[in-house]
């Protein structure tokens, strides 16, 4: 038996390395022929410029070289350089050590692509929504080909994996392993701008709930990543604090207002400063009124702030939209409690159509710099929906049944801790 286990490991190990080679031959096409990945170039060069000429991203010669390499190597130029914390860098300093840009390229979309993955699959264990393993695939797959999906992961982007660090703090404070929380929330915040919303609101309520081990480990893990990164760069927290003060470099995206402005030029300004304020005091007011519910109303309302962030003055890109996940996820275990078959259904139907929808509102046509009104109908669009499924589930998820015998007997659910 011992020894049939032993070939069993090593017959599935091969199996393993088979398949990940695959993946990166696919992927080192698709890098040749797409000419996308602007985005991982500057994370990976600024990484090698910074271990081997000791160079700041944040420099205008650093910027310079970039730009030229990009140029060189056929891809768009991406003016907004590098704005994330140096501490971001982490993604990229394994792959520093490769010379070829598009073999480091197809290395970081598996990596990609196992991020997203793992998000989608850690995102189902999070719920009571306990899928069969087709159906599991199934989501997983229309994850990695809808348009954000496709898109972050040819484009090099660093949001899967901080969709993964997202999924990974709500997991942990949802199975109270609050260290962890606070580790993974201090990790997704290589994404300020993006997460900013989520890891505010997830800290209020750690605080409100007396789940200190949260805020703690929290701020110990960006003290640790700041201070390692400043042997290599001591005054980066200054360069990186200059850079956003006198805005040298803008992000890439569209925020609400602008979006409002393409079908609305006169007021669409102002349009989009009321929408952010209505959304900023509805997820305020939402965390106060449940902010002791329970765990699900927790997961709801921290789904809830990854949605609006889109509405509260952040400028968005069309990968950006992955973080919708949990809150896609959310929805579709709630149908499938009280639906069961029919909820499956739906749940299916409403991830496979967003999919679809997000490639026809983006004309079918996968580049890193759409137009603008393409990318005003996807921030105005998508946030509305994935929002308003929310509100449908908002009832069941902050008041769950009473009956706790039907769950139970349902064999594909799970009952709460």
């Amino acid at each position: 038996m011992k020894r049939s286990g032993f070939w069993v490991y090593v017959i599935g190990l091969v199996v393993l390395i088979g398949c990940l080679g695959l993946l990166l031959v696919v992927n080192l096409r698709l890098s040749q022929i797409s000419r996308l990945g602007s985005d991982f170039l500057w994370g990976w060069q600024s990484a090698r410029l910074l271990l081997q000429q000791g160079l700041s991203p944040y420099t205008p010669n650093a910027v310079q070289q970039i730009n030229q390499t990009a140029t060189d190597l056929g891809l768009e130029v991406n003016d907004g350089g590098f704005n994330a914390p140096l501490y971001a860098l982490i993604l990229y300093f394994p792959l520093a050590i490769v010379k070829d840009f598009a073999l480091a390229h197809a290395i970081s979309m598996i990596l990609s692509e196992l991020s997203l993955g793992w998000a989608i699959y850690l995102g189902l264990r999070i719920t009571t929504w306990r899928p069969k393993a087709w159906v599991t695939s199934l989501l997983i797959v229309v994850g990695l080909i809808g348009y954000p999906g496709a898109l972050a992961i040819l484009g090099g982007s660093g949001v899967p994996a901080v969709l993964l660090m997202v999924t990974l703090a709500l997991w942990a404070v949802r199975t109270r392993h609050d260290e962890l929380a606070g580790v993974a929330l201090g990790l997704a915040t290589i994404r300020p701008h993006i997460v900013g919303v989520f890891i505010g609101v997830l800290v209020l309520w750690a605080i409100l709930n007396r789940r200190g081990l949260i805020v703690l480990w929290f701020f110990i893990t960006l003290a640790l990543l700041g201070l390692f990164f400043a042997l290599f760069l001591p005054s980066w927290p200054l360069q990186y604090l200059g850079m956003i003060i006198n805005r040298q470099r803008p992000l890439l995206g569209q925020t609400i207002g602008e979006a409002l402005g393409v079908f609305f030029p006169g007021v669409g300004a102002r349009l989009g400063q009321a929408v952010s304020v209505f959304a900023g005091v509805l997820l305020l007011i939402e965390l106060i009124l449940n902010r002791r519910s329970g765990v699900r109303a927790f997961l709801w309302i921290g789904a809830l702030s990854l949605t609006l962030t889109a509405w509260i003055g952040v400028r968005f890109q069309p990968q950006d939209m992955i973080l919708f996940f949990p809150a896609l996820i959310l929805a579709g275990s709630l149908w499938v409690e009280r639906w069961r078959h029919l909820g499956l259904g739906v749940a299916l139907m409403v991830v496979i159509g967003l999919s679809i929808g997000s490639w026809g509102l983006m004309s079918w046509r996968l580049t890193e710099r759409p137009s603008v009104q393409n990318l005003a109908m996807l921030v105005l669009l998508v946030p509305l929906i994935v929002g308003g499924l929310l509100y449908w589930v908002r009832w069941w998820a902050i008041h769950p049944p009473s009956v706790w015998l039907e769950l139970i007997q349902r064999e594909d659910i799970e009952p709460e801790d």
